[in-house]
């Protein structure tokens, strides 16, 4: 008998605003906060410090849906970064000055936010269309392999138009990538 090994998803852990995400369209249920509505486009948001767990998958899958207020500029980009951790505490042993909780990220007091964001580990990108409030933008951005328990994401809008002025349908999950060694008869 041979063995293969197979690739499950786990529970995904999201980021969403706890005021108003539904989970209706998505499937996917808010385990952490980040607030993205109004998210200006020069802006970035960082969400709460989470748990990953010990031990964890290797690997995530980094999927994002991001609503618009006005149709942004064709082939723009929301940029989604990871800002890893090796402790708990919300505020501690982060990079690029990021806090742990759900804020505007600025980067550090004597740099600018595009001088600090390259500390955190760029994941990729939503490449937007020019498609208006109505339409929310889905996209699976990437893969994390994070050495890291802990730690939070890092959304950078560059899309040349704000982000809607609610979080309905607003997230970014990462969808543990479990091996699963199974038979082969």
């Amino acid at each position: 008998m041979t063995q293969e090994i197979l690739i499950k998803h786990g529970t995904p852990i999201v980021w969403a605003n706890s005021a108003d995400y539904s989970s209706t369209v998505s499937g996917l249920a808010r385990t952490h906060q980040i607030d993205l509505h109004d998210l200006a486009s020069g802006a970035a948001r960082q969400g709460a410090k989470a748990d990953l767990g010990s031990p964890r998958p290797a690997q995530y899958l980094v999927t994002a849906a991001f609503e618009f207020d006005s149709a942004p500029v064709s082939l723009q980009v929301v940029e989604v970064y990871w800002a890893g951790s090796p402790i708990t505490t919300a505020a501690n042993a982060n990079p690029g000055l990021t806090s742990g909780a759900d804020a505007a990220y600025t980067g550090t007091a004597g740099d600018s936010l595009n001088d600090s964001i390259v500390q955190l580990m760029f994941l990729g990108n939503l490449v937007a269309t020019a498609d208006a409030s109505a339409v929310v933008q889905y996209q699976t951005i990437g893969v994390l392999s994070n050495c890291h328990q802990f730690g939070m994401p890092v959304i950078y809008n560059r899309t040349g138009q704000a982000m809607a002025a609610d979080g309905v349908d607003m997230y970014v999950a990462l969808v543990p990538l479990v091996d699963e060694a199974a038979a082969v008869v």
